[in-house]
């Protein structure tokens, strides 16, 4: 299954997300802010196969962090995922910024949905 990196400030958030997708096969990475994220990147051996972020944290927000991520030629293809709680400021998001957008809350579901559609493609680009 993928790695998938998941960054919150919210510790129930985060931890609701990472049994999620435990509980479907997938190795989870976790970080509380995108500082954080960044440290546990240069610290893997293993690059996520995907990137679900929340926007707004402290220190280094979801629109930063994929920004650093995306401008990077060794990350920029990893795709990204941010959740924002304050949604229609998230409608102001480039195509080049992130790869999708949802609004927290979330149903399971649909990030399950759009994490499924985004891995395959991710694989599909690497084939």
């Amino acid at each position: 299954m993928a790695t998938i990196l998941i960054v919150d400030d919210e510790k129930p958030v985060r931890q609701f997300l990472v049994a999620a997708f435990e509980e479907e096969g997938h190795k989870v990475l976790e970080a509380s802010h995108g500082r954080q994220a960044l440290s546990v990147l240069a610290s893997t051996s293993t690059q996520p196969d995907l990137v679900i972020s929340d926007v707004m944290m402290p220190l280094v927000g979801g629109l930063e962090l994929c920004g650093i991520l995306k401008a990077d030629p060794s990350t920029a293809d990893i795709p990204v995922i941010l959740m924002s709680a304050a949604h229609p400021r998230a409608g102001t998001l480039t195509a080049s910024d992130a790869d999708a957008v949802i609004a927290k809350p979330f149903d399971l579901d649909t990030l399950d949905g759009l994490v499924r559609r985004l891995l395959s493609a991710h694989n599909q680009q690497d084939a």
